[in-house]
């Protein structure tokens, strides 16, 4: 998981103001909990393998997921969360097999998935919005849960 963090930490570049933050959240499954700092105004609610962070007006969420892969690369599981989407890929990066994104659009809102594989499990990234500096300064503070 420390791999999957290190690597959502480093693809999404973190604004240089500093949002007012709640308390730090714990969320995940058994064999891979993280943390998160959630933004005064957002609310996290969590669900099976991670959770969901949506901001005061809703315009905007980050979905956080870690999961077992079943052998499958960070290419072909973004394709099936792509597929799942409902909406249009606008475009598809491949960063090796243990790093894939997708890039769409759903009823005007911009949606990024992005996918890191490490070792038998996932974690899948989603941003949906507009409020990309909140979202980037959500994702820069992923940490494995201690």
């Amino acid at each position: 998981m420390k791999h999957l963090l290190t690597a959502l930490t480093l693809v999404c570049c973190l604004a240089l103001t500093a949002p007012v933050w709640a308390a730090t959240q714990t969320f995940g499954p058994d064999f891979s909990r993280f943390t998160v700092e959630v933004p005064d105004g957002w609310t996290a609610k969590a669900n099976d393998g991670g959770c969901q962070i949506t901001s005061a007006d809703e315009g905007s969420s980050v979905s956080i997921q870690v999961a077992k892969n079943g052998g499958k690369s960070a290419a072909e599981l973004a394709k099936l969360i792509g597929d799942n989407l409902g909406g249009k890929i606008v475009k598809t990066e491949n960063d090796g097999p243990n790093q894939s994104s997708i890039y769409a659009e759903i009823d005007g809102v911009r949606v990024v998935v992005m996918v890191f594989v490490d070792g038998d499990k996932f974690a899948a990234f989603t941003m949906a919005g507009s409020d990309t500096d909140t979202m980037q300064k959500i994702a820069g503070s992923l940490q494995d849960a201690k």
